[in-house]
């Protein structure tokens, strides 16, 4: 003997309706979270600002004592065209700086050091007492 069930038209059909409260909900945490934690992000980017070839070269000549950071291929450090270990270079620079009145900081590299040096170097001069940092591109 079989029993036949009679299911209403809402079970044939399934859940076919997707559920939009919880999908607003993740979205506007979501939201909420990202901009709580823009302000943070932003608070440690370092500004960028590209002068004309004209005032570059009159503020160069109006300054006193520049602190010229080079980093080459072969992974050392000159500072004023002077090779300097990296344990020194953090007291060397801000004894340099110290005794500067712009405080000026002009960072190049080889083109086969990796960025993340650079941007590592651009830090350490900002800690040693830096005001403007410049980054040069050498021919």
């Amino acid at each position: 003997m079989k029993m036949k069930m009679n299911k209403s038209p809402q079970q044939q059909r399934g859940l076919t309706e997707i559920n939009l409260t919880s999908l607003i909900d993740v979205s506007l945490t979501l939201v909420i979270i990202f901009m709580v934690s823009y302000p943070m992000v932003m608070q440690s980017a370092i500004s960028v600002s590209s002068p004309a070839m004209k005032q570059a070269t009159s503020d160069n000549e109006a300054s006193d004592i520049k602190a010229e950071i080079n980093l080459t291929a072969e992974q050392h450090i000159e500072l004023n065209g002077a090779v300097i270990a990296e344990s020194q270079f953090a007291d060397s620079l801000q004894t340099l700086l110290t005794a500067s009145r712009d405080k000026i900081v002009i960072i190049s590299a080889d083109g086969s050091v990796l960025h993340d040096k650079v941007v590592a170097m651009l830090d350490m001069a900002k800690q040693c007492g830096a005001k403007q940092l410049s980054i040069i591109r050498r021919k």
